[in-house]
């Protein structure tokens, strides 16, 4: 006979109506703005594996701790309802994570043959999007870790070179240490499978958390190797490792070694730790009925926050799609790389040469990348194009990770510009003792001069839930502007002269943008 309750059954669907809301709002955001997390799916599959297999999704009709149950279910919704009516991803990842712990409470104490407690929360945690831009700190911090660690080892190989920031210059060639060799990837993926395995093999919570930090540990380990083997076989053999299919192959090779040494690792450390099968205990909570009115009740809440979540979230988008038909035509598609030619003369500033310079001081941080050189009697500044993004770039991420330091900065505006479009930084590099100061502006595919966000939380959040609303469409392509004085003087007719060559140069682009229809691409390693 089947006694299951249809009422209970729909209650059961209403409920997961909020979490599916938050989960797509979440992944979402990693999809678009964090690359190092698009192995989502790994953990995601692994989830529902569990769920579906240990019978979590029926433990909600009959928690083992109702008490304990709907104080989560009420967090959940809570930390939902923020998510949406803030439009923060991060926020909605919580609230997933929340989810999680509330089936796995009311599944109680796992029988032998089914995963720990602890296994869909902690899966649940890479569907958190990184908040404000954490996953780029990261990978500094990686990069210029994996960088100074192949110090040692690339002594050893009497490969003379010299380490600035996340760059390794050799006299045959300076190697930018991208988001791949520095760990970035490799290590979160290197972890999930970790958190996996233990899952699936039924470990421990201390287990668990020794093979994550050894998963790591592998991981950075594994890519300084790869980074000698990179520079050490371009050295002695002549071989180009650090581009092309060579690179993927190398990339591929590390990281199936990674994996292999991940699960190697989960054997030694359960010898280690001699971990052994507890005796069963008999559960504490019983198995106690939740009301139908509870179970009713959560599910009618759930609905309510994931209508009011469709609402904010696909509001916006609905609203962008019916400005689309007064979006500016683009006339033709863009040329060869040399296709944005400045003047030779800007604001009283003459251009040296005919051709862009090369080797600049300013760096390669664009797909395309054309810097010239101009002067004004004894005044010189680098002024650069670098395009197209994908999305808002912020350029500091290339400086800091080519060793500059920020000492000040000020956001501010041009005439005309109602908001703050030019990013003014000082700035010093200090293994080669060098001074600069930066403009910056940011302009999308049809010229327009892109607003920087502000460095204060709070503004910041406000400005993203009213330009959510006011704004036509996302900015798809982004063209950066820079403008570089090396060693400038702290004269305000200077300054003045350098900003009135942003204007002018800020100028040709737009028309020559309006001109031209952009075509996507991808960031330079």
């Amino acid at each position: 006979m089947n006694s299951r309750n249809p009422a209970k059954s729909s209650s059961l669907w209403l409920l997961a109506a909020s979490t599916v809301v938050c989960l797509v709002f979440a992944l979402q955001e990693i999809w678009v703005r964090h690359p190092a997390s698009h192995f989502f799916p790994l953990p995601l599959l692994a989830w529902f594996w569990l769920a579906k297999r240990d019978g979590m999704f029926r433990a909600v009709s009959f928690p083992k701790n109702p008490t304990a149950y709907n104080w989560l279910v009420v967090c959940h919704l809570l930390l939902a309802l923020i998510a949406f009516v803030l439009i923060s991803p991060f926020m909605a990842g919580l609230a997933c994570v929340v989810s999680s712990a509330a089936l796995a409470v009311a599944k109680g104490k796992p029988a032998g043959h089914e995963a720990p407690a602890w296994a869909l929360p902690a899966l649940s945690l890479f569907f958190i999007p990184p908040p404000m831009m954490l996953d780029q700190q990261v990978h500094q911090v990686l990069a210029g870790l994996a960088a100074r660690l192949s110090q040692g080892w690339l002594d050893a190989m009497q490969v003379l070179h010299v380490v600035q920031g996340t760059i390794v210059a050799t006299p045959e060639k300076r190697f930018f240490v991208d988001d791949a060799c520095s760990g970035t990837n490799t290590m979160m993926v290197a972890i999930c499978v970790a958190l996996i395995i233990s899952c699936f093999n039924n470990r421990s919570w201390i287990h668990a958390l020794v093979l994550l930090v050894t998963a790591g540990l592998i991981s950075v380990a594994s890519n300084v190797l790869r980074i000698c083997l990179v520079i050490g076989g371009l050295h002695y053999w002549g071989l180009e490792l650090d581009q092309g299919t060579a690179h993927e192959a190398v990339g591929v090779v590390f990281f199936l070694l990674d994996l292999a040494l991940v699960w190697s690792a989960d054997h030694g450390w359960y010898f280690a730790l001699n971990s052994s099968n507890e005796v069963e205990r008999p559960d504490p909570y019983g198995t106690p009925k939740m009301p139908a009115a509870a179970s009713g009740l959560h599910g009618s809440l759930s609905m309510g926050v994931a209508v009011i979540g469709m609402t904010l979230i696909l509001g916006p988008e609905i609203l962008a799609l019916s400005r689309t038909a007064n979006a500016p035509v683009a006339a033709k598609p863009l040329g060869e790389a040399d296709e944005f030619n400045l003047p030779e003369e800007l604001a009283g500033w003459v251009r040296e040469g005919d051709q862009p310079v090369e080797n600049s001081m300013i760096g390669n941080l664009g797909v395309r990348n054309q810097v010239w050189l101009y002067r004004k009697g004894r005044q010189e500044a680098f002024v650069a194009v670098n395009f197209p993004f994908l999305g808002f770039h912020d350029t500091r991420l290339c400086y800091s990770g080519q060793g500059w330091q920020f000492q000040r900065q000020v956001d501010g505006s041009l005439p005309g510009d109602t908001q703050n479009t030019v990013r003014f930084l000082e700035m010093n590099q200090p293994t080669e003792l060098a001074r600069a100061h930066l403009w910056l502006s940011v302009l999308d595919e049809n010229g327009t001069a892109q607003a920087f966000a502000s460095e204060k939380p709070l503004d910041r959040m406000t400005e993203r839930l009213i330009s959510r609303w006011s704004n036509p469409s996302p900015v798809l392509n982004t063209y950066v502007l820079q403008i570089m004085s090396i060693e400038p003087e702290n004269d305000s007719r200077v300054q003045s002269a350098v900003t009135e060559l942003l204007a002018e140069a800020r100028n040709c682009l737009a028309q020559a943008l309006v001109t031209h229809s952009p075509h996507a691409g991808k960031e330079s390693e």
